[in-house]
């Protein structure tokens, strides 16, 4: 069993981003595999913390769940929080067996640069202006992948302690490269915002742990990166904030929001704020968002460019106008009671198991900040890229202190 949780962790973070719905089969067998526990019942030695770690899930699908069939949104709706609850199993899976550490951690890093790879093919090759590697959009691809590049480097004080240091230090901070690269190319400006955040969270620690130059070294790390991506010929870096500063100043002006992708979000956040305000409890529902939306088109108070709109573009205005506060609670306790855990591990735990409590803690700040400009939750790859990698690290850390 141990052998086939190491597989699964590491196909599932390996073909994320370079296969289509490649996520969906490492967390698949994961999940087939946890119908194990019900014949061989392992003691789990299960502490508080590990409890308040599956309240967190459970209290986010049946928080969700509840108010999807209270507003009686399609049924299909009920995907996403299912993903968290199907997390529960396998959190439980690999708190008994857990996989090795070296399947994580390539695994990540693989993923990618295959993602990367497979990007750049389609920039040069398709002549595709914002490549979305095999996902859904540019936009979650340019998060998974910037993602996927800062838990690389997270991994770097793991690979120092391995018997092929020079090896494994090479793959990762390829991954970390190749992970960055892929955001940059894909135009996703909400993986931009994370990477100055998340560098930082990483560089502090290994400034605490190692010296300060860590410090100095990313500040030096981002300007100079930033730098050379801007003044690259056609840099999307350059193309996308001059186009965020520009739909702006026309959104002011109340221009035409068709060829706005800022003056959208704004006026997505907008009209939500605008609707929650007498729904604050439990939300009107997917089906009232849309009904409501399509009455301010009606009433000329909202552009009908939106109108077709699903979700807000804004995972915490979205579960506002759709699930209340209630919602909002849940969905804080989603990101904060993990990132809580993984702090207190990162500040108080042993060096071993500091790697996977520094990724957790990156894990949770990305999706805090990728939410605050599309709605990450709402499709499959932004919940399991989440929920997955959670319990994974989780169960990794808690070995990690168990041997230490």
């Amino acid at each position: 069993m141990l052998g086939l949780t190491s597989v699964c962790v590491f196909l599932f973070s390996a073909l994320a981003l370079a296969v289509t719905s490649g996520y969906s089969l490492g967390a698949l067998v994961l999940l087939l595999a946890s119908t194990w526990l019900l014949w061989k019942r392992p003691h789990l030695n299960l502490q508080r913390r590990d409890y308040l770690m599956l309240g967190a899930l459970l209290l986010y699908f049946f928080i969700f769940t509840a108010n999807m069939l209270y507003h009686g949104d399609p049924a299909r709706e009920l995907d996403m929080p299912l993903r968290a609850l199907l997390a529960v199993p396998v959190l439980l899976l690999l708190l008994a067996y857990p996989p090795r550490p070296g399947a994580w951690w390539s695994g990540v890093a693989i993923g990618a640069i295959g993602g990367a790879a497979l990007a750049f093919w389609q920039l040069t090759v398709l002549n595709v202006e914002r490549p979305q590697a095999a996902t859904s959009n540019a936009i979650h691809y340019g998060n998974v992948s910037m993602l996927l590049g800062m838990l690389s480097l997270c991994g770097l004080a793991w690979a120092r302690e391995q018997r092929s240091r020079a090896a494994w230090s090479t793959l990762l901070l390829a991954g970390a490269l190749a992970g960055i690269f892929g955001s940059v190319i894909s135009g996703s400006r909400s993986g931009w915002l994370a990477l100055p955040i998340c560098a930082g969270i990483i560089a502090l620690h290994y400034a605490k742990r190692d010296g300060k130059r860590y410090i100095a070294s990313a500040a030096i790390a981002i300007v100079a990166l930033g730098a050379v991506t801007y003044s690259m010929p056609d840099s999307q870096l350059r193309k996308r904030m001059h186009a965020a500063v520009e739909e702006t100043q026309t959104f002011e002006h109340g221009a035409d929001l068709k060829w706005s992708s800022v003056g959208q979000r704004l006026e997505m956040w907008r009209t939500a704020l605008l609707m929650s305000r007498d729904h604050l409890a439990v939300g009107m529902g997917r089906t009232g968002y849309l009904e409501a939306k399509r009455v301010l088109v009606a009433e000329g108070k909202m552009s009908n460019v939106i109108s077709d709109y699903t979700n807000a573009h804004n995972d915490y205005l979205d579960t506002l106008v759709k699930r209340g506060v209630t919602g909002v609670m849940a969905l804080l306790a989603l990101f904060l009671v993990p990132l809580v855990l993984f702090a207190l591990a990162l500040r108080r735990g042993s060096a071993a198991a500091q790697p996977y409590a520094l990724a957790g803690t990156v894990l949770c700040t990305c999706y805090m900040i990728f939410g605050l400009t599309t709605s990450s939750l709402t499709l499959n790859i932004g919940i399991i890229m989440l929920v997955f990698p959670m319990v994974i690290l989780w169960a990794l850390l808690r070995q990690q202190e168990r041997i230490a």
